[in-house]
């Protein structure tokens, strides 16, 4: 219900601030990249996961039984908005721009969901600043507030990229640093989370994804830069 709101939320801002000749067009975009989102997230799951899916086929289908991932979230959301672009003839760089608030309230949601839904949890904690959460036994106990900074941050972070926007001329800029952000908080905030999940090489896999998402963005937004002052020239 709580990632259902907060897509709600992203429609509506991505209508809102779309051009009015466009508008349908750009909630079109948006819930077809939520769908890209949500098949990626799951694929990504059941990957990661293969051993249990392998022996439980029919449950691959059943999202509502939980097991969503985050990086495979953003990796299927940037999948759908490349197809969508070159299927539509739309300059890649501005429709994502436009789909970056979509990006932005899911993933705040998404944070506070796992609150209540016990996963992405922090350490048990005696400091004043930690708050009761429950584990995926129910064992509630206060720990480290993983979710809410994770929420937090990310919306710091999407509206401070979305007044700098306003300012930056690079087509596609903001979608890039808006991407580095949601992965630079999945990978620092990794460190803090004792949720089990497979590792590899010391790092929790998210944060393996996390960290290709960010070389990924960073290359992108060097690209964009230099094209931009390229086209100066």
């Amino acid at each position: 219900m709580i990632i259902g709101l907060g897509a709600l939320a992203g429609l509506l801002l991505v209508t809102w601030r779309a051009p009015q000749k466009e508008r349908l067009r750009y909630v079109d975009a948006g819930i077809l990249t939520l769908l890209g989102s949500l098949i990626g997230s799951r694929l990504m799951t059941v990957a990661v996961n293969w051993s249990y899916y392998a022996s439980n086929l029919g449950e691959i289908f059943k999202v509502w039984m939980g097991g969503l991932s985050g990086i495979g979230a953003l990796t299927g959301g940037i999948l759908a908005v490349l197809i969508l672009s070159l299927w539509w003839k739309t300059p890649l760089g501005v429709l994502a721009d436009a789909l970056l608030p979509l990006a932005g309230t899911v993933t705040i949601a998404a944070w506070l969901g796992c609150w209540l839904d016990s996963c992405s949890y922090g350490y048990p904690s005696t400091a004043w600043w930690a708050i009761p959460a429950r584990d995926e036994w129910g064992v509630s106990a206060n720990r480290f507030p993983v979710q809410f900074i994770g929420a937090i941050l990310t919306l710091i972070m999407i509206w401070s990229i979305d007044k700098a926007g306003l300012h930056l001329q690079a087509q596609g800029l903001s979608a890039a640093l808006g991407l580095f952000g949601l992965s630079a908080v999945i990978l620092g905030l990794s460190y803090f989370r004792i949720d089990p999940t497979p590792v590899w090489h010391g790092l929790r896999l998210e944060a393996w994804g996390a960290l290709a998402l960010m070389i990924f963005s960073s290359v992108t937004v060097v690209v964009l830069l230099l094209r931009w002052m390229l086209s100066k020239k």
